[in-house]
């Protein structure tokens, strides 16, 4: 009996031995977390792995690896500030972490502060001598501070020894290269492949190296290798491609590219990627038949139409990109699905590109009720009100977008533009000034600031902030042009014309500067020097169909006579050529005619470009017009109402106003 009983004992320690061992403490949890979003980490599954690295952070919230493990997923993800915020902690938690020391060291690199940058690499060096991303730093120091010379003898006496990771043999390759010393840079890159044999962007690197000096079968051999190493991932074949495509081989870059897609023709990324390769090498007609075959063989994929509509888009045929959304709508029947709330974003934001306002207002509530805080609807939401002059709904759709995505620059300045339409300055600096803090220097930050201090009469910082960017850029015509645009607004004119002229002499064969003088020259009301411009603009882009419409428009309504109005017919019947179901080209083609005294055939072409801009006030401007000048009052009423319903300050509104207000 006592035998027996100390044998049930006996198995029951066992099992509660057992069951704790099973539960572990919380060490063994915490390791288990952090182990599982590692593995998922190195998977490349980021998201799912920063969930794994938080449950042990609710074990121990002072666990400094997976504090690091959420830096380096915030560092793959672009999110710096989240990065640098991760980093800072580990070193606060564990000063000891070399990993951690050396990231923040390449933050401080990369904002200027190298005396601060080399003090972390000296640190992790004087505790480990061979720590190889501290001596890389190192390097990366010596580069900053373009002591080139330094760099490589100090490469050359680490590298192979000190050092193998693909970086340092990268860095010296490049010196190499920078001294026009194509022997080593290239026997470098070599060593470096056998010390790591699979590190692509060393291959990447030398295949780079073999095209430069135009050796093509070299540089073909090499990424067959990539492609060896990692097959599953498509930019290597895509690479190959353009190899053979632009050596002249085009039959073996479409063989390749057959391939690819047909290897796996259920992955609809190939389908775009692609269609993508084709249209880069301005094979339209293929990249069409790409994607729609895509579309074929993935009946449901929402992803092959969106790159579609984009395709239509970028080939002026806006039609067929809202008609190509639109049968998106009809894949899925619940409207909070994703997919169907990207749609209507994108179909939303098609619809304010042609300043039909209320049709993009309507996707825009459609997303909105279903998710509140969606970025891009509350975006398109902000732009819609900001359109339409109003300020204080405009600030609480942009408040959304800047709360959820932080790191989205447009959205803290279109939240200061809203606040400076709803006449509070402050609070638009306040914002702007707050943006610098997570992205210092930001251009579009210190541009948005420069327009604000423009707007509120103080030129001379508004020159301030744009010299800023000058000084950082010299080479940055937008924002020369801005230079100009701002001397245009303070009343002077010649200087602005000196900055336009300066843009124009530096880039000759781009429209930036000529566009420009022709704006200037529009505002002086001298609209023989506009039309030279524009005139300047086509002869570098003969089919741009916008450059052409313009010019028409200025020939019709301004030109000298006949001769001038005939050439403008001319000119817009070329553009309707290019794009035929353009509204704006429809519109400008009825107005020409309307200059002509040709009632029918304006309201023939207005009515067209009418029903498919419904909202867009010039239009409805212009067809109101053209039925006053063809006597038919009511109608003439019925469209200059409409016209000026619209919230949105157009070219003609006075006009419509003074016609509208002579019709009993």
């Amino acid at each position: 009996m006592f035998k027996k009983h100390r044998l049930i004992t006996g198995i029951a320690m066992i099992m509660i031995v057992a069951i704790l061992a099973s539960c572990g403490g919380p060490d063994q949890k915490k390791a288990k977390f952090y182990n599982k979003g590692k593995a998922l980490y190195d998977k490349g599954e980021y998201v799912k792995a920063g969930l794994e690295f938080k449950n042990a952070l609710q074990i121990d919230p002072k666990y400094a690896d997976a504090y690091y493990m959420l830096g380096m997923i915030a560092l793959k993800s672009g999110n710096y500030r989240g990065a640098h915020g991760s980093f800072t902690k580990v070193v606060e938690l564990s000063p000891q972490h070399w990993d951690a020391q050396i990231q923040l060291g390449k933050f401080l690199l990369a904002a200027g502060k190298i005396d601060d940058a080399a003090g972390k690499a000296d640190m992790v060096l004087k505790n480990d001598a061979k720590n190889e991303e501290a001596l890389i730093l190192k390097v990366a120091i010596l580069q900053k501070k373009k002591d080139t010379e330094g760099a490589l003898r100090f490469l050359e006496s680490i590298i192979g020894r000190d050092v193998r990771k693909p970086d340092g043999y990268l860095f010296l390759a490049d010196i190499y290269m920078q001294k026009g010393d194509a022997q080593n840079a290239e026997k470098t890159l070599q060593e470096g492949i056998k010390a790591n044999e699979k590190a692509i962007s060393l291959y990447l690197t030398l295949a780079d190296f073999y095209l430069r000096k135009k050796q093509v079968d070299e540089a073909v051999g090499i990424m067959k290798r990539v492609i060896e190493i990692e097959p599953a991932v498509g930019q290597h074949r895509l690479a190959l491609s353009e190899i053979y495509w632009g050596s002249g081989k085009e039959p073996q870059a479409v063989e390749i590219l057959k391939t690819f897609v047909s290897a796996d023709p259920k992955k609809e990324e190939r389908w775009i990627q692609v269609a993508q390769f084709y249209s880069n090498k301005n094979k339209l007609s293929d990249a069409e038949q790409q994607l729609k075959e895509g579309i074929r063989r993935n009946g449901k994929s929402f992803q092959i139409r969106f790159a579609l509509s984009s395709f239509y888009l970028a080939t002026n045929r806006p039609d067929q990109a809202v008609s190509t959304l639109q049968e998106c709508l009809g894949l899925k029947s619940n409207p909070a699905n994703p997919d169907i709330l990207q749609t209507k974003n994108l179909l939303a934001r098609i619809y304010l590109g042609r300043k039909e306002v209320d049709k993009a207002a309507k996707y825009v509530e459609e997303v909105v009720r279903e998710s509140p805080k969606n970025v891009d609807a509350n975006f398109a939401k902000g732009t819609i009100h900001l359109l339409k002059g109003e300020g204080e709904q405009a600030v609480s759709a942009f408040r959304i977008v800047v709360n959820e995505r932080p790191q989205f620059i447009p959205g803290h300045v279109s939240l200061a533009n809203a606040h400076a339409l709803n006449k509070e300055p402050r609070l638009a600096f306040d914002i702007l000034r707050n943006a610098l803090k997570t992205a210092p220097d930001a251009r579009d930050i210190l541009r948005a600031m420069a327009r604000l201090y423009a707007a509120q009469k103080d030129f001379q910082s508004a020159e301030s902030q744009y010299r800023k960017i000058l000084d950082k850029n010299p080479k940055d015509l937008e924002v020369k042009a801005d230079l100009g645009d701002l001397m245009l607004i303070r009343g002077d004119f010649r200087g602005a014309e000196k900055e336009y002229a300066d843009i124009k002499r530096r880039i000759p064969g781009q429209p930036l500067g000529y566009m420009k003088l022709r704006a200037l020259y529009i505002i002086q009301h001298k609209w023989d020097k506009a039309i030279g411009e524009l005139e300047q603009v086509l002869r570098i882009n003969p089919q741009d169909w916008r450059t052409i419409n313009d010019l028409a428009y200025l020939l019709g309504e301004y030109g000298k006579g006949k001769k001038d109005i005939d050439r403008a017919l001319v000119l817009i019947e070329k553009a309707r050529s290019i794009n035929p179901e353009n509204p704006t080209i429809l519109d400008t083609l009825g107005w020409i005619y309307y200059r002509k005294g040709d009632m029918n055939q304006a309201l023939n072409w207005l009515m067209k470009a009418q029903s498919k801009a419904s909202g867009n006030p010039v239009i409805n401007y212009h067809v109101g017009k053209a039925y006053y000048g063809a006597g038919n009052s009511g109608k003439a009423k019925e469209y200059l109402q409409l016209s000026l319903a619209s919230k949105v300050r157009f070219p003609g509104k006075d006009d419509a106003e003074k016609t509208l207000a002579g019709i009993r």
